[in-house]
């Protein structure tokens, strides 16, 4: 018997392996298994394709995992479109045990088709009160040695309130991967949980049976991260920041500020999305602030996560303050001391400080990034009669804050100098030559020893620059020479500040702006425009501008005057035809009515050429009425002039260096045939640009007869 039985098995071993394909026929394919509510199973399965028209019918077959051969649940389904059939035979409970599933194809009642193996999905589950979790665990559907396509997904669900089934989560599916955690939602309930099975080219998915737990969430949503404690620049109060813990039923979070080693409550924010606080109360300019935030859930009794981990050596932390920032400063000193707390983050999630500086309430001034540890700075860069306010930035190099900052509080500082003479005024700023400019100075005479310096910035330049210093006590009036410009590129900015005994600058002056002159030559229509930036800088303002020329180099002429209010001009110049056409212009701006000084400034000077205008005519006849060939040239420089006359062959015939000789049609004192001829001609105009035209010419011969 136990031989038969060994036959037996083989056999039908041998007989569920070779016959999945049989004269071309294939197998149909389970698609899924699902559990119901009352244990019973339905198997879902592809239709079969009978191809060869012997199709007898479908046998389903069931067996426990541990059973070696499967057995048939029932009669043949002779239906060939049937594709699902529920198993609830008497003593089937998927809902306690797991079962596998084959259908099989009889084909002509001998033959068969065996499909795939698969089983149910057996699941339980244990719940953790303590933590708030649910530990979910179920078998494996697929038998040894089987697969599943890629793409093939476990998806986890739970069912909270009756009816409503909520996707928890989703994994690709992985032989031995059959366990699950789920964070508890509810707060004290019965929930239902199930775990499908989804293939993705099946349209249908595997489901387990319903397992029924008691759940009660006592874990609190977590500590929320506090990335920075900052002070904000426009209020001046201080802000905490954190990153929203990733529990579900997060409702809220409670601000705490630490004061010595007690922690108060300041506000509930019953807003899950909230993730900074503004303290209006604070006072972040005279110490450092210390806060805390706690998470609660939306139980009845909220669950409230503590302020500070478990096993910390405080419950109130150094690190999670404000900056507070401090300096040190001395009249007279020319630096200030600043030194600041920890950051928030404590020195050891420090990555770099940086420390800004702003004056009179300008712009931000990065004056240094320091990248060490250190919590001092000494800032040498400071000048009397400024207001200075600083405050420090710092970065954090932690990667779990998410590379926060931190800005300190803002102090500001009033740099007062000793009193110094006042009532002195920047003249002038006048150009005198293309590498000079003279700045003169109007001050009242004292006894104390001073200083003067002349400040200079290009219009190209954002700061001003120390260019000349003067020391005095008796003089009225000083004159400064700049010899490290250029005029004739730009204009240039200049003012006088009054140096104190601190060596600080105790005043500035009234700027002077040189004027900057440029001009374009219209060669179409014979006209020069020039146009200039107008002079800044007197109180008074300015009267006129005055506008001279010199042509050719000559002396210079005064041309026309200008309102204040236009600043170009067009110089018409066709009747200087027969000069180099060279134009050499400079403005000099009035000051308007000022006894004192009665100033004036001279611009730069500015050259344009006009190019020289060339007619040559294309024929001349001999014994007629233009019996000689030569051009009419105007603005050019004659002493270049050089016409040149070739035959058809290339051999010159003519050659002249006098605008005033043409040729006569003759070569060497004979009259040639009339014929064609070349040309060549040059000339400079009146900046030494070489000026050349080439073309040809036709000779006519009239008989005078």
């Amino acid at each position: 018997m136990q031989i038969i039985a060994q036959i037996m098995r083989v056999s039908i071993l041998f007989f569920s392996i070779i016959p999945l394909t049989l004269k071309g026929q294939i197998a149909s394919e389970i698609e899924c298994i699902a559990v119901n509510v009352d244990g019973s199973v339905t198997i879902s399965w592809e239709q079969y394709i009978d191809v060869d028209g012997d199709f007898t019918g479908y046998q389903i077959n069931r067996k426990l995992p541990a059973d070696a051969a499967f057995v048939s649940t029932g009669p043949l389904i002779t239906g060939i479109a049937s594709i699902s059939i529920t198993d609830n035979a008497p003593g089937v409970d998927a809902n306690n045990q797991q079962y596998c599933y084959q259908v099989w194809v009889n084909r002509g009642g001998s033959a068969i088709l065996e499909s795939n193996s698969l089983c149910t999905i057996n699941l339980s589950g244990t719940s953790d009160t303590t933590l708030g979790s649910v530990d979910l665990m179920w078998t494996d559907p697929l038998p040894p040695g089987s697969f599943l396509p890629p793409g093939t997904i476990y998806e986890v669900y739970y069912e909270f309130p009756a009816g409503n089934w909520i996707l928890d989560g989703f994994f690709d599916y992985e032989i031995g991967l059959n366990s699950y955690d789920h964070e508890v939602k509810v707060c004290d309930d019965l929930v239902n949980f199930r775990v499908n099975l989804k293939k993705p080219t099946a349209p249908c998915s595997s489901s387990s049976n319903i397992t029924a737990l008691q759940v009660e969430d006592q874990s609190d949503p977590g500590i929320p991260l506090v990335t920075t404690v900052t002070v904000d620049s426009l209020t001046g109060f201080a802000q905490l920041e954190w990153l929203q813990p990733t529990a579900t039923d997060l409702t809220g979070y409670i601000i705490y500020q630490c004061i010595g080693n007690s922690q108060i409550e300041l506000e509930t924010i019953s807003n899950p999305s909230a993730i900074s606080f503004l303290d209006v109360t604070s006072s972040p300019g005279t110490s450092p602030e210390n806060y805390l935030v706690s998470s609660f859930d939306n139980c009845p009794t909220p669950n409230l996560s503590p302020t500070v981990l478990p096993g910390a050596a405080a419950i109130c932390p150094n690190d999670q303050s404000s900056i507070y920032l401090d300096y040190q400063w001395v009249v007279c000193q020319d630096f200030v001391d600043l030194s600041w707390t920890l950051p928030p983050w404590g020195e050891d999630g420090l990555a770099y400080i940086e420390v800004y500086r702003r004056t009179n309430n300008g712009v931000d001034e990065l004056l240094e990034s320091i990248t060490a540890a250190e919590y001092e700075f000494r800032d040498e860069s400071i000048s009397p009669n400024l207001t200075y306010s600083y405050f420090i930035k710092a970065y954090s190099s932690d990667p779990s804050v998410q590379g926060s900052t931190a800005l300190s509080n803002i102090q500001t500082l009033e740099v007062i100098a000793p009193p110094l003479p006042t009532e002195f005024s920047l003249v002038s700023a006048s150009i005198t030559s293309a590498t000079e400019i003279e700045i003169k100075l109007s001050t009242n005479p004292t006894t104390t020893p001073f200083k003067y310096a002349l400040l200079r910035k290009a219009e190209n330049e954002s700061f001003y620059r120390d260019i000349d210093f003067e020391i005095t006590q008796t003089l009225t009036n000083l004159t400064f020479s700049d010899t490290d410009v250029e005029p004739e590129i730009y204009s240039y900015e200049y003012v006088i500040a009054l140096i104190n005994e601190c060596s600080d600058t105790s005043a500035i002056s009234n700027i002077g702006k040189t004027i900057l002159l440029s001009g374009l030559a219209n060669p179409d229509n014979l006209v020069n425009t020039i146009s200039w930036s107008g002079y800044e800088g007197w109180t008074t303002g300015i009267d006129s501008y005055e506008i001279y020329r010199t042509i050719d180099g000559g002396v210079p002429q005064f041309l026309a005057s200008n309102q204040a209010n236009i600043k170009f001009f067009e110089d018409n110049v066709g009747e200087f035809l027969t000069t180099k056409g060279e134009f050499c212009y400079q403005i000099k701006a009035i000051e308007n009515a000022n006894p004192i000084s009665n100033a004036n400034s001279s611009s730069n000077e500015v050259c344009v050429t006009q190019t020289p205008k060339i007619w040559i005519p294309n024929a001349f006849s001999i014994n007629g009425i233009n019996d000689e060939f030569k051009p009419v040239i105007s603005f050019a420089d004659f002493t270049t002039y050089r016409m040149i006359i070739y035959s058809r062959w290339g051999q010159q015939i003519f050659e002249s260096r006098d605008i005033d000789l043409g040729w006569d049609g003759t070569k060497n004192g004979n009259l040639i045939p009339e014929a064609n001829f070349m040309y060549y001609i040059e000339i400079q105009d009146g900046s030494g640009k070489l000026y050349e035209e080439r073309g040809s010419l036709t000779m006519l011969i009239f008989n005078a007869n």
